[in-house]
């Protein structure tokens, strides 16, 4: 019997307050995503959004993750992420 592993995926974040896309597979179950430095970072669901100042976006704070669970897309999930720091890695664990 195998174990089930998540996929991993590092997003490097090269210039601060850009925004950069992940786009997650088909059928996941769930994904997690923090930043691997202590640095907070915005996160939307919709392109040009996280560095507007009016924009459709989540703060996740400094040392903090964002999950989503019980998913089941027929359709990639795309996420647009912006960090307040440059040189950094965005990490996220997806779930199949």
């Amino acid at each position: 019997m195998s174990k089930r592993r998540p996929v991993i995926v590092i997003v490097d974040i090269d210039t601060a307050n850009t925004e950069y896309t992940v786009t997650l597979p088909v059928d996941i179950k769930s994904y997690t995503i923090k930043m691997r430095g202590n640095h907070e970072f915005k996160l939307a669901y919709k392109s040009d959004q996280v560095n507007r100042d009016s924009g459709d976006y989540i703060t996740v704070p400094a040392g903090s993750a964002e999950s989503e669970d019980n998913l089941s897309s027929e359709n990639p999930i795309v996420l647009y992420m912006s960090c307040e720091k440059g040189s950094e890695k965005a990490e996220v664990k997806i779930w199949r």
